[in-house]
């Protein structure tokens, strides 16, 4: 298979992958209630070929998708409200949203905490000096 066949048939999947009711899911009737998904795809896509005298060449392709949940709209009694889909709290994200904030934090405090050590054990040294005198 060609390259130019490889990237045919990967695009081709991936169309598939990518259509508008991926995004925007199929609508579920609950009783007097309707709720449509809504999501976010990601996907990236990678080719190549090359020709080798000896061997003939070969050629190889690579891809990889998402789709992650962002909300859900939901129609009942004919209005509609959207529900996004939050990351909780404690989620590992968030902690590594805090991270540079709180190193800095931690710096500080141990530079203050160096800087008053260091004061006291001058201040024991000037100390020991009247004492010796």
């Amino acid at each position: 298979m060609s390259v130019e066949d490889l990237i045919r048939t990967v695009m081709t999947e991936f169309r598939q992958i990518v259509k508008a009711e991926t995004v925007v899911g199929e609508p579920i009737e609950i009783g007097g209630t309707v709720v449509v998904p809504v999501s976010r795809i990601s996907f990236g896509f990678g080719a190549g070929g090359g020709a080798d005298t000896a061997d003939g060449g070969g050629s190889g392709t690579g891809g990889g998708a998402s789709v992650e949940p962002l909300a859900f709209v939901v129609i009942r009694d004919g209005k509609a409200q959207i529900l996004p889909v939050q990351e909780k709290e404690g989620s590992i994200k968030g902690l590594l949203d805090l991270a540079p904030d709180l190193l800095s934090k931690v710096k500080a405090f141990k530079e203050k905490r160096d800087r008053k050590k260091a004061e006291e054990e001058a201040d024991a040294d000037s100390g020991d000096d009247d004492v010796s005198a």
